[in-house]
C-alpha cells in the first residue's frame, strides 16, 4: 500500500481536503454576505429570524396583523425579528432599507426589533422635511416606539410588543365632524353659561332691589312713567281708530283707556305719598310701591289683551292704498300747524316774559321736527305698500298717526298756554281775575304741555299734573269760596311747576313736596304746594333713563373667561390626558365652563318696558389600498426620493 498507489491517492486525498476547507470557506464568506444584506420578508406579516416566537404565538400575530389589514382605512403592519442589525448597524436605517428592499407603500409599516442587539424602530413613510405620506404622524409613531420598548420589549414579551403595536395601529381617529360637533358644543355650552349668568345676575339685582325700600320706590316710580306713557300713547292712537272704524266699534277701546287712566291717577296719588315730606313708616312704603307695580302691571295686562284686537281690525294689507292716501292728505293738512303756533307764540313773546312760556317756547320747532319725521314714514310706508309688507306697513302708519297727533298737540299746548296767560291778565273794569278760571287755564296748559311730549315727561311732573288736576277738582267742588280761591291757587302754582318741568326737566330733579315756607300771614294748610331742590336727591329723569346697564359687558367676560379656561384646559390635557382626544376635550370643556362662570361672576353686578298698541378611496387614515407583495413587479413611486422612509428621524430605540 505503501507503493506509487499509496501515494497517488494521498495526494488526491490532501487535494479533495484542501478543496473542501476552500469551499467551505466560500461557503462561509457568502452566507456572511448574506446576512449583512437587509433580507426579504417571510409570506405573510411576522419574519421570526430570531426564533423567540413559538408557533402558536405566531399564529395568534398573523390573525391579528390580517385582520388589521382587513379593515378599511388601517395602515397595514409587518414585523421581523433577528438577532441584531448589522449592516447596516443603525436601527432606523436597517429597518427602511428593509422596509425599501420589500416595496411597502406608505400606508405599510414595518416593525424591525433585535431581540439580542435589544434596539427596535418602525420604519415609516415620510416626504422631504419630514412632512408626513403616510397615515400615522412621527409624534405618534415615536409614542409607540416608547411604550413598545419601555413596557413589553424590556420584559422580552415578543408576542404582547406586537399585539400592543397593532392594537395602536387599530386606533381610529375622530372624524373632523366630531371635532367640529365638539366645537360647536362649547361654543353653546359658552353661550348658555354667558346666558345663565347674565339672567342670574339680572335676578340678583331684581331681588336687591327688591329688598331695599329704596329701590322699591325708585322701581315703581319708572313703572309708573312707562304705564302712563304706553297709555298715553294709545290715547293718540284711539283718535285715529275712532275715525277709522267708528265709534261703536272702538267704543271697548275707550273703555279700556279710560279705566287704565284711572288706575294710573291713583297710582300717581300714592307716589305723591312716597315722595311728600312727611315720614313714611317701612310697612306703607313697601304697601303703597307694591300697589303701584301692580297697577301698572294690570295697565300693561289691559293695553295688550288689546293689541290683538287692534292688529285684526287695522290689517292694512288689502286697504294700504286708502290708508296712503288718507295719511298723505293728513300730512298736508297739518302744514299749517308749524306756522301757526310760531304767529301765537310770537304774539305772546311780546306781551309776556319769556319765565312765562318756558314750557311752549320750543313747541314750533318741536312740531318741526315732528313734521320732518312724518314725510320720512310716508316715504317709508309708501315702499311697504309697494312691498306688500303687512308689518311693516302698520309699523309706518303708526308712527305717522302718532307723530301727526303729537304736532297737533304741540300747537295746542301753545294755545293753551295763551289762554292760560290771558286768563290770568285781569279784564277793563275787574281788579282781579277769576281764580278758578285762571287755575282751569294753566292746568289744561300744563296737560296740553304734557300729552304732546309723551315719553319725554319724568315722574315728577306727571305726579305734578296729577296734584294739579286734583286741587283744581277739589277747588270747584268746594262751596267756600275762600277755601275755593285757595285751592285755585295751588293748582295754579303746580300748574306753572309743571310746566317749568317741561320745559326744563332737569332744573328741578329730584325735587319733594312741601308747603311754601313764606311768612306772609297764611297757615300752613293755606299755603300752596311747592317743592324743595336739594342737590342730593336723584333726579327721576335719570331713574327713567336707567336701564339694565350694570349687566353690560358681563356677556364679552364671560366669552373670555371662557376662552381663557378653554385655552388652560388645552394645555392641561395635553399634560394629564396622556393623548387621549376625548380627555382633552372634557378638559377643554371643563376650563371654557368654569371660565365662563369666573369671568361673569368676578366682575361688578329690572322693570320692563310698556308700548302703545300699536391615496384613494379609503377613509380619514388616507392610506393607499395594500399593494400585492406576491406581485414581481412592484412600483417604486410610493416612496420618497433618496432612498430613505424615514426622513429627518433619530434611529430607533433602545430597550
Amino acid at each position: 500500500m505503501r507503493g506509487p498507489w499509496g501515494k497517488i491517492t494521498a495526494v488526491a486525498g490532501a487535494i479533495t481536503l484542501a478543496a473542501g476547507l476552500a469551499l467551505s470557506g466560500a461557503l462561509l464568506s457568502g452566507g456572511a454576505a448574506s446576512a449583512a444584506t437587509p433580507p426579504d420578508l417571510d409570506p405573510g406579516f411576522v419574519t421570526d429570524a430570531s426564533g423567540v416566537l413559538g408557533d402558536a404565538a405566531e399564529a395568534r400575530l398573523e390573525k391579528q396583523l390580517g385582520d388589521l389589514a382587513a379593515k378599511e382605512g388601517r395602515p397595514e403592519l409587518y414585523v421581523i425579528l433577528v438577532p441584531d442589525f448589522e449592516d447596516p448597524g443603525n436601527a432606523l436605517a436597517w429597518a427602511d432599507a428593509t422596509a425599501l428592499r420589500n416595496n411597502l407603500a406608505p400606508d405599510q409599516y414595518l416593525l424591525a426589533i433585535a431581540t439580542e442587539g435589544r434596539t427596535l424602530a418602525i420604519s415609516a413613510e415620510y416626504g422631504g422635511d419630514g412632512v408626513q405620506a403616510g397615515p400615522l404622524s412621527e409624534d405618534r409613531i415615536l409614542q409607540i416606539e416608547d411604550h413598545l420598548g419601555g413596557d413589553y420589549l424590556a420584559d422580552d414579551d415578543w408576542e404582547g410588543g406586537i399585539s400592543y403595536v397593532a392594537g395602536e395601529f387599530d386606533r381610529v381617529p375622530w372624524p373632523w365632524w366630531v371635532w367640529v360637533l365638539g366645537v360647536a358644543a362649547l361654543a353653546l355650552i359658552v353661550f348658555g353659561v354667558t346666558r345663565l349668568v347674565l339672567h342670574l345676575r339680572r335676578r340678583a339685582a331684581a331681588a336687591a332691589e327688591l329688598r331695599t325700600l329704596e329701590g322699591q320706590k325708585k322701581r315703581a316710580a319708572r313703572l309708573l312713567v312707562l304705564a302712563d306713557e304706553a297709555v298715553r300713547t294709545s290715547e293718540q292712537e284711539l283718535g285715529f281708530v275712532t275715525a277709522e272704524f267708528g265709534e261703536e266699534t272702538t267704543a271697548e277701546f275707550t273703555t279700556v283707556l279710560k279705566e287704565c287712566r284711572t288706575r294710573l291717577d291713583g297710582g300717581f296719588q300714592l307716589l305723591q305719598k312716597l315722595e311728600d315730606s312727611t315720614e313714611d313708616t317701612p310697612a306703607e312704603t313697601r304697601a303703597w310701591t307694591d300697589e303701584i307695580i301692580r297697577m301698572c302691571a294690570q295697565t300693561d295686562r289691559d293695553l295688550d289683551g288689546r293689541k290683538q284686537q287692534l292688529a285684526s281690525l287695522r290689517a292694512l294689507a288689502e286697504g294700504s292704498a286708502a290708508t296712503l292716501t288718507r295719511l298723505r292728505t293728513a300730512r298736508a293738512e297739518a302744514t299749517g300747524i308749524q306756522q301757526d303756533a310760531a304767529e301765537r307764540l310770537a304774539v305772546l313773546t311780546a306781551a309776556f316774559p319769556p319765565a312765562a312760556l318756558v314750557g311752549v317756547a320750543g313747541n314750533p320747532a318741536e312740531i318741526g321736527r315732528r313734521l320732518a319725521a312724518t314725510d320720512a314714514q310716508l316715504a317709508a310706508l309708501e315702499k311697504a305698500v309697494q312691498a306688500h309688507k303687512p308689518s311693516a306697513i302698520s309699523q309706518a302708519v303708526h308712527e305717522i298717526e302718532r307723530l301727526l297727533a303729537e304736532a297737533g298737540e304741540l300747537r295746542d299746548a301753545v294755545k293753551a298756554q295763551a289762554d292760560a296767560l290771558a286768563a290770568g291778565t285781569a279784564a277793563p273794569g275787574q281788579t282781579d281775575a277769576d281764580p278758578l278760571e285762571l287755575a282751569k287755564a294753566a292746568v289744561r296748559a300744563a296737560e296740553a304741555s304734557v300729552q304732546a311730549r309723551p315719553g319725554e315727561v319724568n315722574a315728577l311732573a306727571l305726579t305734578r299734573l296729577n296734584l294739579a288736576k286734583r286741587q283744581l277738582a277739589a277747588a270747584t267742588a268746594s262751596g267756600d269760596a275762600q277755601e275755593a280761591a285757595r285751592l285755585a291757587a295751588t293748582a295754579s302754582s303746580v300748574a306753572a311747576q309743571v310746566q317749568a318741568l317741561t320745559g326744563a326737566p332737569a332744573a328741578p330733579a329730584g325735587a319733594r313736596f312741601s308747603r311754601s315756607a313764606a311768612d306772609d300771614g297764611r297757615t300752613e294748610r293755606e299755603r300752596p304746594v311747592m317743592y324743595d331742590e336739594p342737590s342730593s336727591r336723584q333726579s327721576w329723569q335719570s331713574i327713567r333713563a336707567a336701564s339694565s346697564s350694570d349687566d353690560e359687558g358681563r356677556g364679552g367676560k364671560a366669552i373670555a373667561g371662557a376662552l381663557g379656561g378653554g385655552l388652560l384646559g388645552l394645555v392641561g390635557g395635553f399634560s394629564l390626558a396622556d393623548g387621549s382626544a376625548g380627555l382633552i376635550i372634557l378638559f377643554v370643556v371643563l376650563g371654557a365652563v368654569f371660565g365662563a362662570l369666573s369671568g361673569a361672576f368676578g366682575g361688578n353686578g329690572g322693570g320692563g318696558s310698556s308700548s302703545g298698541w300699536g391615496g384613494s378611496s379609503h377613509s380619514s387614515w388616507g392610506g393607499s389600498s395594500r399593494s400585492s407583495r406576491s406581485s414581481s413587479s412592484r412600483s417604486f413611486s410610493s416612496r420618497s426620493s433618496g432612498g430613505s422612509r424615514s426622513s429627518g428621524r433619530s434611529g430607533g430605540r433602545r430597550f
